[in-house]
């Protein structure tokens, strides 16, 4: 399966940082690793250094990151293009800084696919976790309306969630359904998989979902939601849930921190055109 930082799951251009990984039956293959030629700008070859010995497991988590002066001893750089470099990799989430205490190797992000995300969380031995922000009943917007099929004078549940694994915040779920179809889903738990209550009470099976993925920047409520500056990078994820007879079960624009988590994607290919 191929990796992607950050890919889209629909036909749009995908792009981002990718690797292979192939398995090896029965032995242990210790590869090599040389330094890459220099390029320019030099913070970038740098910084993908450094990137590369952290995905390689060769810089351990939370563990300290060479400072700016060894850096520029051991790579013959300027100390300016060594801060340069770490300050990249931590705006990607690669490193975070402590103050006083210097720059460390932050956690891997989480991966995530298009579909549950308790269910993601579950697989990735995390424990998922919920709180609901906001619930509501309100007027459909016209195209939100058609979509859902809510006929007219219809209404939709307006639903807005924080996940959490291990109880850190994630992401921000903002979920809207149809009132007719699902009538008092809002007095349901919803602090658990959404999915489970609608195939347990709804007998509403999602079966597929089409999906946008691109990158934003957290305005102040998602940001504080989050428990991150404003302005920090995230993956918005807009997604359209049909269920087994191709009827749309829910629109949702999810919030993802782009600094812990990840999507990835397995697609066919086609190799007719380059």
């Amino acid at each position: 399966m191929v990796r992607w930082a950050a890919p889209s799951c629909t036909a749009d251009v995908l792009f981002g940082r990718f690797s292979l990984e192939l398995p090896v039956q029965g032995v242990k293959v210790a590869k090599a690793r040389r330094i890459p030629e220099r390029t320019s700008p030099l913070y970038l070859w740098l910084a993908a250094l450094l990137r590369d010995q952290i995905e390689a497991g060769h810089l351990s988590t939370h563990g300290p990151v060479p400072s700016e002066r060894v850096l520029s001893e051991r790579y013959e750089v300027s100390r300016m293009t060594a801060r340069h470099a770490l300050e990249t990799l931590t705006l990607e989430g690669y490193l975070y800084r402590h103050p006083r205490r210097g720059t460390f190797v932050a956690e891997p992000r989480l991966r995530f696919s298009v579909g549950s995300f308790t269910r993601n969380m579950t697989e990735a031995d995390r424990t998922p976790g919920t709180e609901v922000l906001a619930a509501s009943t309100v007027d459909p917007d016209p195209v939100v309306a058609e979509l859902l099929g809510v006929p007219a004078g219809g209404r939709v549940h307006v639903l807005q969630r924080l996940r959490t694994a291990m109880s850190e915040p994630v992401a921000i779920e903002n979920i809207q359904l149809s009132a007719a179809r699902f009538p008092d889903l809002l007095e349901h738990d919803l602090t658990g998989s959404l999915w489970v209550v609608l195939r347990s009470e709804y007998d509403a099976h999602p079966a597929k979902a089409d999906a946008r993925v691109v990158a934003v920047a957290l305005d102040r409520f998602e940001a504080e939601a989050l428990g991150v500056k404003a302005g920090s990078p995230a993956i918005v994820l807009t997604r359209t849930v049909y269920d087994e007879e191709g009827g749309v079960v829910e629109l949702a624009r999810d919030v993802y921190r782009g600094d812990r988590t990840e999507f990835s994607v397995t697609a066919p290919v086609d190799d007719s055109v380059r």
